[in-house]
């Protein structure tokens, strides 16, 4: 049994039509109460600005997207520090309102790299322009009475600008970081500034490091590495840091044992209890002063209790984590359900026939749920698909199949989870099986949407 990791964050991103995002604040109440008791201890959000005007400059008084947007986050973090949590806000310090980029002021992105609505700091008054953005929103977590204990800034994905006045670009973020959180403390003295990073190369470890210790000494509390698809850990080398800087990692809980379709929720429930153990063994090797755990909702339930229950000490192995999990939510034959999750965390890999058998088996003696329903989606999209496969040409049996997979999403992802209109790695046919263009042309796209953009390798 591991000795508990000091920081346990869940990170909640409320974007893109996910649970976070549409969960009412009863909803959220339970989805914490359960985070907090499988032993996370800090909550953070990110107010993503994607197809948003400023809220702070609109005067019509009505209540439309951005004002929605932002007052479930603010529910969100007050429902966290009234359960205990401390509080962390993740910023992306170049990423703005939609009307706020101009075609003056426009960061240099990269494709599946530097994207969302940026603005280059190196531009006349672009600098102002974000710090006021900033100060606003501090003011409306003060003026709310909700403390931030931490801000985490992340220098890529909605984020960053190659342009030759930005470079070194991790510098700049490093720079414009420090002004963000040193007005950050005019509201609260004792935040924490901390690094997220989620895409940062070898070069960009060494250029902040120098920077930081020459110019930032002892700013920056924590650093969370970037830990690649499948075996991170594995492929995970020791990089600088500034000195004084606690490390952590950002762990990815959205996917089960291997990345494939079977993330965000695109397969079921993502399960990964032989991944997640690896990594928190890992990160105790290495004497990691905690994780960041990236989460979309109720779609990486299991995982949370995986990570929160071994990174807590409060368990010793995913086998015991999926008992405990089993005997919560599932009741029945606890060991059996441990096996049974387990083996479902390859999801490519799972006998259909066989998983049915034990599941029919299991059910028999488990209490309904939401949690009981969205594992048997999980089998009826395996089961289908392995059916799909099972035929040569597309056939009464082989059509039939490959409907039944997509109204088994349907119905996870809109009568279990609850989602509404998906955006990004949330559109709901963002991931598809490989038979999926055959099923199109089939059916001449008239069964499941398509023109799907290219899945990110590390989306």
């Amino acid at each position: 049994m591991l000795e508990a990791f000091r920081v346990r964050e869940l990170y909640c991103p409320s974007h893109f039509g996910n649970s976070y995002e549409v969960a009412g604040m009863q909803e959220m109440r339970s989805i914490l109460s359960e985070a907090r008791f499988w032993g996370f201890n800090r909550y953070s959000d990110w107010f993503d600005t994607v197809d948003l005007r400023n809220p702070y400059e609109k005067d019509d008084g009505k209540f439309d997207m951005p004002e929605a947007v932002w007052a479930r986050k603010f529910s969100s973090f007050a429902i966290a520090q009234n359960l205990g949590f401390d509080l962390g806000l993740v910023v992306t310090p170049n990423h703005v309102f939609l009307e706020q980029v101009t075609a003056e002021n426009a960061a240099e992105k990269v494709r599946n790299r530097i994207f969302g609505q940026l603005v280059c700091p190196s531009k006349p008054g672009v600098i102002d322009m974000i710090l006021q953005n900033y100060r606003r929103l501090f003011r409306d977590f003060s003026d709310r009475k909700i403390c931030l204990t931490a801000i985490t800034t992340a220098a890529y994905d909605y984020g960053g600008c190659v342009c030759s006045s930005c470079q070194p670009w991790i510098v700049t973020f490093g720079r414009l970081t420090q002004r963000i959180v040193e007005m950050a403390r005019d509201f609260f003295p004792d935040v924490q500034s901390e690094l997220c990073g989620w895409w940062w190369t070898d070069k960009d470890h060494e250029e902040f490091t120098r920077w930081a210790n020459r110019e930032a000494p002892g700013f920056f509390a924590a650093l969370a590495h970037h830990l690649p698809y499948g075996d991170g850990e594995t492929s995970y080398k020791k990089r600088p840091v500034p000195d004084g800087c606690k490390e952590r990692a950002f762990v990815h809980i959205g996917y089960g044992e291997t990345r494939g379709i079977d993330v965000y929720g695109h397969y079921g429930p993502g399960i990964a209890p032989a991944r997640l153990e690896r990594t928190m063994a890992f990160l105790a090797e290495q004497q990691a002063d905690g994780f960041q755990a990236y989460s979309e909702g109720l779609c990486d339930d299991i995982n949370k209790a995986i990570v929160a229950g071994i990174g807590s000490g409060r368990y010793g192995t995913s086998q015991d984590v999926l008992r405990a999990y089993a005997a919560r939510y599932l009741h029945g034959d606890e060991s059996a359900w441990s096996g049974w999750l387990s083996r479902m965390g390859q999801i490519d890999a799972v006998d259909p026939v066989v998983a049915r058998r034990q599941f029919d088996e299991l059910r028999t003696s488990s209490r309904p749920s939401w949690r009981l329903r969205a594992l048997a989606e999980k089998l009826n999209m395996r089961e289908a698909d392995a059916l799909v496969r099972s035929e040569a040409t597309w056939n009464e049996a082989k059509l039939v199949a490959a409907g039944n997979f997509w109204a088994a999403k349907e119905r996870i992802w809109r009568e279990v989870w609850g989602l509404g209109l998906g955006r990004h790695a949330l559109k709901f046919d963002w991931l598809t099986p490989d038979w999926h263009a055959e099923y199109l042309r089939e059916t001449k796209g008239q069964t499941v949407g398509d023109n799907n953009p290219t899945p990110n390798a590390e989306a």
